[in-house]
């Protein structure tokens, strides 16, 4: 009886069965885009370079009109993380869709006192 286990369990290695087909995933494989504008609090005026973030790995820069877009964002629910130096950090929640764009409109950052 060992032999035969251990012969179909090699066997169900090589027909790669009950495995990851590819070793290097690592279980995301579904992608959106996110964008929007970020914007001072008190005046409404864009804030260029400010810093958007989902995680530590998928970031971008806000442009001079405080536009940005992030791509290769996971989908499922987010949180993307806005800071420029000046203003306190602001958090918002985007849910994320496969192949789709989660638009966040403005993000309003409080200039610190």
């Amino acid at each position: 009886m060992k032999v035969f286990t251990l012969a179909f369990v090699l066997l169900l290695g090589a027909q790669g069965g009950g495995g990851c087909s590819n070793p290097n995933d690592i279980g995301v494989q579904d992608y959106g885009t996110v964008t929007g504008r970020v914007i001072d609090a008190k005046t409404n005026q864009p804030i260029s370079s400010a810093l958007i973030a989902v995680g530590s790995t998928v970031t971008a820069t806000a442009d001079a009109q405080g536009g940005f877009t992030l791509t290769q964002v996971p989908a499922g629910t987010q949180t993307v993380t806005v800071s420029a130096a000046g203003y306190a950090t602001a958090t918002q929640t985007a849910t994320v869709h496969k192949d789709q764009t989660t638009q966040l409109d403005y993000i309003k950052l409080t200039p610190v006192q």
